[in-house]
């Protein structure tokens, strides 16, 4: 007998739970929907959302909430954006929204609420993705780095699905290297001058790829080297030529010293000739000056000359001398 009733018991609170969860469903709308996935230039129809025929004046109505700007509402008979955007009735009758040659900004939440004024029920939250190839918010940017700093290069690709992203390096024969990293950033530690280059990342999905660059300058100060530290002539010789490399970047100026003379050279007597090669400039940020004793040489002539570097304030940053002495 106790066994019977605790039997009709359990059964009793099963049809009991049953009938509350079969209620709630009924009560309940299910707004839980799968994501609608959608690339650029497809149409998308969004659910099915029809009236409540039990409430008198029900309407259907779709909010869409897009990029974090207002939200927007679409009722049958005003569709939004010159109609791209509209509800429709199907051939079975079911009310659906329609986007017709879908854009990026499409993307969203899209929710369908039926009922009257105030009193509106959501029976749809859709969430629909976009998907398209991706796109730099930049061609080509400039970045100027000191050298013994770590460089960042970055790269931002938007796109749907996330775009896989690979770096090259414009060689010096322009020809493209690839560094073999991917990623959307490359860290360069303790950076010389020679990473003076172009870089290129290249963003691609299935949908189409994209490419921007990044020039890549380094800055380092001043260094000079001479050929020569020690020169001998004699009197009457002419055209003597001491010459002084500065490797820099920015470029510096080049002046030339003699003795403890505080004003730079000058004068028919000497003769500046500053050479840059455009590969040496290129690679190598360096500058080559020469300066000549044009006229024959005497004994006011023999002494020690200065090539000094000088940045844009006009301060000696870098200096190496050259002597010049008489020949036994």
């Amino acid at each position: 007998m106790g066994t019977s009733m605790n039997y009709r018991n359990s059964l009793k609170l099963t049809l009991t739970f049953s009938t509350i969860i079969s209620l709630l469903v009924r009560v309940v709308p299910c707004t839980g929907n799968e994501p609608v996935v959608k690339k650029v230039g497809d149409k998308a129809e969004l659910g099915h959302c029809n009236n409540d025929k039990a409430i008198t004046n029900s309407v259907v109505m779709w909010e869409i909430h897009r990029g974090g700007k207002k939200p927007q509402t679409v009722f049958e008979k005003y569709p939004l954006d010159g109609g791209r955007v509209g509800i429709f009735r199907n051939d079975y009758g079911e009310l659906l929204l329609e986007i017709k040659n879908v854009r990026e900004a499409d993307a969203g939440r899209y929710k369908c609420m039926t009922g009257t004024t105030g009193n509106m029920t959501i029976h749809k939250d859709i969430e629909l993705i976009v998907q398209f190839g991706p796109k730099l918010p930049w061609e080509s940017k400039n970045l100027t780095l000191h050298e013994g700093e770590t460089g960042e290069l970055w790269c931002n690709a938007s796109g749907i699905p996330i775009p896989t992203i690979k770096w090259s390096r414009k060689s010096r024969d322009y020809n493209d290297t690839e560094m073999g990293i991917s990623g959307n950033i490359v860290w360069i530690p303790n950076i010389t001058r020679y990473a003076k280059d172009t870089y290129k990342c290249q963003a691609s999905n299935e949908f189409g790829s994209d490419e921007g660059f990044i020039n890549v300058d380094v800055s380092f100060p001043a260094e000079l080297e001479v050929f020569e530290e020690e020169l001998q002539g004699v009197n009457g010789v002419t055209n003597v030529e001491m010459a002084c490399a500065v490797t820099a970047n920015p470029m510096v100026n080049i002046v030339w010293y003699k003795g403890n003379e505080t004003n730079p050279i000058q004068g028919n007597n000497w003769q500046y000739n500053e050479q840059t090669d455009d590969n040496m400039k290129e690679e190598y940020y360096t500058t080559l000056s020469i300066l000549k004793i044009v006229l024959p040489l005497d004994d006011a002539h023999f002494d020690t000359y200065y090539c000094k570097a000088k940045n844009d304030s006009g301060h000696v940053i870098a200096l190496k001398a050259i002597n010049l002495a008489r020949r036994p």
